[in-house]
């Protein structure tokens, strides 16, 4: 039996949705061993099933925390190159400033590319950047009042998850 188009769309969406093939195939009413040819054959096509199934259970946690995970590679690696850079005596000044340059301006695009995707992680950050030099300004002049410095930081931290945490948009 020939199946349309949007049948076989339908059973690769609901195993990139996380189904199992063989649940996927019962859904639309197709046969498993179709089902896995269906799979096999857009491999050989260039679209790999499991691969858009894998990158969307990475972004399932929203676009923050794909976001966050993208940028920690990018330091790690940042980092590492910096390492390698300081390492390399064979590479000229010249070279090694070129280089520079150009990883401060990837991680540069990056970050301001990570704010415009979650434009409420800067702000976040910020107020907690804020509590932190607070908390250390209380400890330090305040030690009578850290009590209620500290009680009064608990209730602002719930405040700031409702304002900038990802349900608030």
């Amino acid at each position: 039996m020939a199946h349309d188009t949007a049948t076989r769309n339908k059973v690769r969406a609901k195993y990139i949705g996380g189904m199992p093939l063989t649940s996927a195939a019962d859904a639309a009413h197709v046969p498993y061993n179709t089902a896995r040819r269906w799979k096999a054959q857009a491999l050989e096509e260039g679209d790999d099933w499991d691969v858009s199934r894998s990158a969307r259970r990475m972004t399932k946690g929203g676009i923050e925390e794909m976001a966050n995970l993208v940028l920690a590679d990018l330091a790690e690696q940042f980092t590492h190159t910096l390492k390698v850079l300081r390492e390399d005596r064979k590479l000229s000044a010249e070279a090694r400033a070129r280089i520079m340059v150009q990883l401060m301006d990837g991680y540069n695009k990056a970050i301001a590319a990570a704010t415009r995707a979650m434009p409420d992680a800067n702000r976040l950050a910020v107020a907690m950047d804020v509590i932190k030099h607070l908390t250390v300004l209380f400890a330090e002049r305040f030690p009578k009042l850290r009590p209620q410095f500290v009680h009064a930081v608990e209730q602002l931290g719930d405040e700031l998850a409702k304002a900038f945490g990802p349900s608030s948009r």
